[in-house]
């Protein structure tokens, strides 16, 4: 398992959604904003907070199958509102 960092633009995203279509991790919402879930925290929590900041970041501890789902969900966004870094040396992985 690795770890990366998340990072979603909340002024940039559109809502369109086809990020949240590629991992379970990314949802959109009542806003229709992209939002990183986080594990072992209430969904309704995680929603609740990010409506209160322009971007969210997230550090997810993942198998590499949802290493591959996270950069999918990145590459769908068709305005490259979703980052991800490396959070050890915060290297900038996509775009």
């Amino acid at each position: 398992m690795g770890k990366l960092k998340i990072v979603v633009d909340r002024t940039i995203c559109e809502g369109i959604g086809p990020c949240a279509e590629e991992t379970k991790y990314i949802e959109l919402d009542k806003r229709h904003k992209a939002v990183v879930l986080e594990p072992g925290k209430p969904k309704e929590e995680v929603m609740e907070k990010a409506q209160h900041v322009k971007r969210q970041e997230v550090i997810l501890d993942l198998t590499p199958e949802e290493e591959e789902e996270i950069f999918r969900s990145a590459e769908a966004c068709p305005v490259k509102a979703i980052f991800i870094y490396d959070p050890e040396t915060g290297e900038q992985l996509y775009p």
